[in-house]
């Protein structure tokens, strides 16, 4: 991402009020915030305009967290993404980058998160 161009984040939850609760947490954060309650819906949105970081329940309608930012990290390699979940699942079937936020996140964690995504590189 060049230093002129804002972040993108995509947050998935089939709570609407986890989204809620994101979003007002959120809203000083400078990027586009999108948000989707399925793996379906996050797709289409992905396809129409790639994130820069993504944050994903596990435990979704029609696929899990892990297989979405699968699919997304197919189509935009080197994608940040999370896996914001209340249990961890077997550490064998978490990707090594992919970064497990557990519910209930603290916020100054979960800022440091996607902010570790949206920094320009060191020169």
């Amino acid at each position: 991402m060049s230093a002129d161009t804002k972040p993108s984040y995509l947050f998935v939850d089939e709570d609407p009020l986890q989204l809620s609760a994101l979003r007002r947490l959120l809203r000083d954060l400078p990027g586009t915030k999108r948000m989707a309650t399925s793996g379906e819906e996050a797709l289409l949105m992905a396809e129409a305009e790639p994130p820069s970081v993504v944050v994903a329940a596990y435990i979704l309608p029609g696929m899990d967290g892990l297989s979405l930012l699968a699919a997304l990290r197919a189509r935009t390699p080197g994608l940040l993404c999370g896996l914001h979940t209340t249990q961890l699942p077997a550490r064998d079937i978490i990707p090594p980058d992919v970064t497990v936020l557990l519910k209930p996140c603290p916020p100054e964690r979960l800022r440091a998160f996607l902010m570790s995504g949206t920094l320009p590189p060191p020169k």
